[in-house]
């Protein structure tokens, strides 16, 4: 719920800047993230704040400035996760979503309002082994993107953050080149020698919700980057991500009223960006920074490089982990200029169809086979399959689709079929003769 705004500071033409400073606001908290319940609210601190910073553009009848770091790249875990490395539907509705807040000021307020989106991508795209090629063309596409459909969406450059030689216009080379040498500059420009983030994480309240943040993600990341293994045994892989959520603290965001306790790139977007509204991705206590979601979901997944997106036959959006869609038999996947781009909800004479093929998919597995229509969604016949499989030998599928080869890559329906028909066909047999529960 949010807190009514309270009003008044002045008279005259200053409660006029007031009362619509406060009305910008509103409209700002309408896209609040939803707290978490181990957080602790603090809005009524920084109400006061952000009111005085958006204050300071409506005098002045300028547009209200906000920054926010935020769309690095995409997760590293495209197992489960996400769909590729480029931008799709999610990133595109989360621009759409933001432009629309600041479309929404601009109705009350005529200057209107900008958000400049900080890319961290650099930031610590090495601690994940994300390629520096990879950040670069994420932000590219995105910047496309943008320029298209969203002006009221811009992105910062290298050269606005950190004092570094570069080229007047980068390219992918260029970029790649001197991606080491912008980490080298912001720690150094702006990193704390001798930071405890131990003790960082243990008194303010807005690091350790972030260091939580950055665990939970990670914990399902990087068991595809760093694998279990005898070498590698649960503890020492909760050990491996604790390192690296701190490591991520001890460069990344997290503002702090204290500035000698403010991270490399929180201190770096302060620098550089002092008067603008300080927006987060998130969550905090609400009293330095305003968390926002960027996806209109309820779901915990607000951020569209963490997850996919499905549409409702109403039209509903909801965000998940790819693997989730693809697991739901309601969903397909939709493509867009030969990429995958979102799920949308199957009409009901699609699920009754589909129901059919699954009704005779699972006779004929009864049969030792999986018949003549591919379990993938392509029937025999109609469209490519990319068959015979050079696995299994059917001609519906290619071995890159095989479930036989690929178990992983089946629907959850199958995967139980799999399993259950596996079970049942070695349940131990009686006989009259013989020892009981064995085949004479």
């Amino acid at each position: 719920m949010i807190r009514p705004l309270k009003l008044g500071h002045g008279c005259g033409v200053e409660d006029g800047s007031t009362a619509t400073s406060a009305k910008i606001l509103s409209i700002i908290y309408k896209y609040r993230l939803t707290k978490a319940a181990d957080a602790h609210d603090r809005w009524v601190e920084g109400t006061p704040k952000f009111l005085d910073i958006i204050e300071n553009f409506v005098r002045q009848a300028k547009s209200i400035q906000m920054c926010m770091p935020a769309f690095p790249f995409k997760s590293a875990n495209k197992v489960y996760k996400v769909l590729g490395t480029l931008p799709d539907r999610a990133e595109e509705a989360a621009l759409e979503y933001m432009n629309t807040m600041c479309a929404e000021i601009k109705a009350i307020y005529s200057p209107g309002a900008k958000l400049l989106v900080v890319s961290d991508g650099l930031v610590y795209n090495d601690l994940l082994t994300i390629p520096d090629r990879e950040v670069w063309a994420y932000g590219q596409e995105l910047r496309a993107m943008s320029a298209k459909r969203f002006p009221h969406i811009e992105f910062s450059r290298l050269r606005q953050l950190v004092v570094i030689d570069l080229p007047e216009r980068l390219d992918e080379v260029t970029y790649v080149a001197n991606a080491t040498n912008f980490r080298r500059a912001l720690l150094t420009q702006f990193g704390r020698d001798g930071l405890d983030v131990h003790k960082l994480i243990q008194e303010n309240e807005d690091t350790r919700l972030t260091f939580c943040g950055h665990s939970r993600f990670l914990t399902n990341d990087l068991r595809y980057i760093f694998p279990k293994s005898e070498l590698r045994g649960s503890n020492q892989y909760k050990r491996d991500v604790k390192f690296i959520a701190r490591e991520m603290i001890r460069r990344g965001f997290t503002p702090t009223a204290d500035t000698l306790h403010q991270q490399a790139f929180a201190a770096a977007i302060k620098h550089n960006f002092p008067d603008h509204l300080r927006l987060s991705i998130h969550q905090s206590t609400g009293e330095h920074k305003i968390s926002l979601s960027l996806l209109p979901t309820k779901t915990s997944y607000t951020t569209p490089w963490m997850c996919a997106i499905a549409y409702s036959a109403d039209g509903t959006l909801t965000s998940a982990p790819k693997g989730d869609f693809e697991d739901d038999r309601k969903y397909q996947l939709v493509h867009r200029a030969g990429r995958p781009s979102h799920f949308e909800e199957r009409s009901a004479s699609e699920l009754t169809a589909l129901g059919e093929v699954r009704d005779n998919e699972l006779n004929s597995s009864a049969n030792g086979g999986w018949g003549d229509k591919a379990i993938n969604g392509t029937v025999a016949g109609k469209g490519k399959t990319g068959g015979p499989c050079e696995y299994c030998g059917k001609a519906t599928h290619a071995v890159e689709r095989c479930f036989d080869k690929h178990p992983h890559l089946a629907p959850k329906w199958v995967r139980e079929k799999i399993a259950s028909t596996a079970t049942s066909n070695t349940t131990p047999m009686t006989t009259t003769t013989g020892t009981e529960g064995e085949v004479s």
